[in-house]
């Protein structure tokens, strides 16, 4: 599980940087009147709860899948409530970017969405093959 789990790491690093980086220019490129100042946020965002994420996952002791699922959903509700609550603060502390700033922050959002979809294919597909031949069976 630890190899699992630094492989999952340096895939979010890999991802950050280059959907970060790639969405910033894009943004300073082709769309110069809503880049703003504090976009780094929201990479930052999304690492810090990337990293929580693969630790809350790849700790977790279960032999049932469902749980691991349920988990998974719990953590996705949970990030949705806090990108929610950051958009807000952001809009309380900044009303003139909100506007740029929703609309990265949801483009970052859907992004990570695939990519985490991806992190719990890995953990399931580790959990399938890990399992003791015992407990194979599921109990879907």
């Amino acid at each position: 599980m630890k190899k699992l789990r630094q492989k999952l790491i340096l895939l979010l690093t890999l991802f950050i940087v280059v959907i970060g980086f790639g969405s910033w220019l894009i943004l300073i490129q082709f769309f110069p009147q809503l880049a703003f100042y504090d976009y780094p946020l929201i990479p930052l965002f999304f690492y810090i709860v990337g990293i929580v994420t693969i630790y809350i996952l790849t700790t977790l002791k279960t032999e049932n899948r469902n749980k691991l699922f349920n988990t998974f959903m719990l953590i996705r509700g949970i990030k949705m409530f806090l990108a929610l609550a950051l958009t807000t603060i952001y809009w309380l502390v900044d009303r003139a970017e909100i506007k740029s700033f929703a609309i990265m922050m949801v483009v970052f959002y859907l992004c990570y969405l695939f990519l985490e979809t991806f992190f719990y294919i890995n953990l399931e597909t580790w959990y399938r093959n890990n399992l003791p031949p015992t407990n194979k069976t599921d109990n879907q």
